[in-house]
């Protein structure tokens, strides 16, 4: 996630670009007993994100630089400021590959490929709007009671909303190694004024001005202080646990857990956008 002016993929460094249970039984994040390591999150039950990418580049060096969900069998999607630092001459680097089907973004049990990528062509580093971007796979992606695609949501979603995002960001503000288990933290989605207002609050005292929020493509969610999105969260997937749904994807974000909102890109404004590029492939099982 962009953070502050720039993203949860980066924290003020762009060069360093850094659950689905079958039933979702959870309804909060005190329904899940396990270790509290995203920022406040729990280790999110294995299987819990089935449609769940981890974004990792290197060939020796490896390093987690955002996540990204499983849409059709050939489609990973994921934010635009995850994908462009790895497209080099039109061409998207090699060295960049997912990993499925595991909790764990160091495992090798599950590798994806990529062909290609579409990035929104309107989409801005200076104001981090259409930040949403597709990866296209080699091969088709083999379903499995561990991997399975998320359906997109193209309604609305007002705030008053439960939902879930799970990332291998940061635990932590400051220098740290992502967690080596996939986190899990439940929020509510929040009105576009209580964004808006939260955004401003969270921005005074800061050098530069954060982006305008815009609520026509973007979508906020909010916890507590202690509790949100952080570095390498990017590209992450927001979903709503009864419909199961995807509904946004972690954008940009103030540093992490500091009482601000977090920002999401919203799906449903991007229809037009994806269904040129997924649409034929979105009704295969």
């Amino acid at each position: 996630m962009i953070v502050i002016v720039t993203s949860f993929l980066v924290l003020f460094n762009i060069a360093h670009a850094n659950i689905l249970a079958q039933q979702f039984p959870a309804e909060s994040n005190d329904d899940i007993n396990l270790v509290p390591l995203i920022v406040g999150g729990v280790e999110a039950p294995e299987g819990y994100a089935k449609h769940m990418v981890a974004l990792v580049v290197g060939a020796y060096i490896k390093m987690l630089i955002c996540g990204g969900s499983i849409v059709t069998r050939r489609h990973i999607l994921s934010a635009a400021h995850c994908i462009e630092p790895y497209v080099i001459w039109g061409e998207l680097t090699p060295y960049l590959y997912g990993v499925i089907g595991s909790n764990s973004w160091k495992s090798t049990e599950r590798v994806v490929r990529f062909s290609g990528q579409v990035t929104h062509p309107d989409f801005s580093w200076l104001t981090i709007k259409n930040d949403i971007g597709v990866l296209i796979t080699t091969e088709d992606i083999h379903y499995t009671d561990r991997i399975q695609p998320i359906p997109l949501s193209w309604n609305w979603t007002p705030g008053g909303r439960t939902a879930f995002a799970t990332g291998w960001g940061l635990t932590t503000t400051g220098i740290s190694d992502p967690p080596k288990r996939l986190q899990l933290l439940y929020v509510k989605t929040i009105s576009p004024l209580t964004c808006i207002l939260g955004v401003r609050n969270a921005s005074s005292g800061w050098e530069s001005n954060p982006p305008i929020v815009d609520p026509f493509q973007e979508l906020c969610t909010f916890h507590s202080k202690g509790h949100g999105m952080c570095n390498g969260d990017s590209g992450s997937a927001l979903v709503l646990p009864q419909s199961k749904v995807q509904v946004g994807i972690v954008s940009w974000g103030f540093p992490c857990a500091l009482g601000a909102p977090d920002v999401f890109v919203r799906v449903s404004a991007f229809k037009n956008f994806l269904i040129p590029i997924i649409g034929s492939h979105l009704n295969e099982l």
